[in-house]
């Protein structure tokens, strides 16, 4: 059920989407399960993640019409001291363009298996209006 999504934040201010994944069948075994996305430079790239949002909020919903499929709803949140220190420039964007990085989302099962969620680009924008 891995999702290709590309995220979009600012660095003037807290990035707190809301991310809506679709999925088809019965509920997914939530009770007890955790949800945790980390942004790096690139994918793989070695040692720490630049940041690791873990646990991320998330809630089930049930599908809004008869054969619609359901919603796994995520609601991370990064605050805005968080996404200012992300560094600056390692791609060469233009001035004024976002800087590229990468990211998962992984959810962990009570019993500890693990699928990810989604993936894709982290595109930090400069951000215009003043804090």
């Amino acid at each position: 059920m891995t999702a290709r999504l590309d995220l979009t934040a600012s660095r003037n201010i807290a990035w707190a989407p809301t991310i809506d994944l679709f999925y088809e069948g019965g509920q997914l075994p939530l009770a007890g399960a955790t949800i945790t996305m980390q942004v790096r430079l690139y994918p793989g790239a070695p040692g720490d993640a630049l940041v690791t949002l873990n646990p991320i909020a998330f809630e089930d919903l049930d599908p809004s019409e008869p054969g619609a499929r359901r919603c796994l709803r995520l609601t991370p949140l990064m605050l805005r001291e968080w996404v200012a220190a992300f560094p600056t420039g390692l791609n060469a964007p233009e001035p004024g363009e976002a800087d590229l990085f990468s990211y998962d989302i992984i959810i962990t099962y009570a019993e500890g298996a693990q699928d990810k969620l989604a993936l894709g680009n982290f595109l930090l924008e400069p951000g215009v209006t003043l804090p």
